[in-house]
């Protein structure tokens, strides 16, 4: 008889098995400079959302108004977003990826992509089979508990 909890912890384990320290340690080689834990949120906040004002932006980062500033100035410097006026009401200044943001962001997944890539390359065919087989149900059982969570709250996201 198959133990689940055995197997649950297993996995947990096997899951959690990769370091966030390797990662950080990638963040700062990275070819375009140093890219902080932030700027990455920064830049995926900005990816998935669109120009956001800068109050939103901090609201999303839990972090200050003035801290953002400061955020959004490096960032800026380093020519990956830019500050817009908005359009409707001059007050309000939105924050947005320039190409060089949006490059980053799509260098950022087509590093990830290679790499795993690699990864994948090492296993066996049977490997190979089982793993997107329960890839395929990691993302099943994620999308229920996405559900179930937005039925909980009662967003409809």
């Amino acid at each position: 008889m198959i133990d689940r909890a055995q197997l649950k912890q297993e996995l947990l384990e096997e899951l959690v098995a990769h370091s966030p320290a390797a990662a950080m340690r990638g963040l700062r080689r990275w070819p375009g400079g140093p890219l902080s834990l932030v700027h990455l949120h920064v830049l995926t906040v900005l990816d998935i959302d669109g120009p956001l004002p800068m109050r939103v932006l901090a609201e999303s980062l839990d972090v200050s108004q003035a801290s953002a500033t400061g955020i959004v100035d490096r960032m800026e410097q380093r020519g990956l977003v830019t500050r817009q006026r908005d359009g409707e009401d001059r007050r309000v200044v939105k924050v947005a990826l320039t190409d060089a943001g949006r490059a980053m962001v799509n260098s950022l997944a087509a590093d990830r992509r290679e790499k795993l890539t690699l990864v994948i390359d090492e296993l066996t065919d049977e490997e190979l089979a089982g793993f997107l087989l329960g890839a395929r149900a990691m993302r099943r059982g994620r999308e229920r508990l996405h559900a179930h969570l937005a039925a909980e709250h009662g967003d409809r996201t």
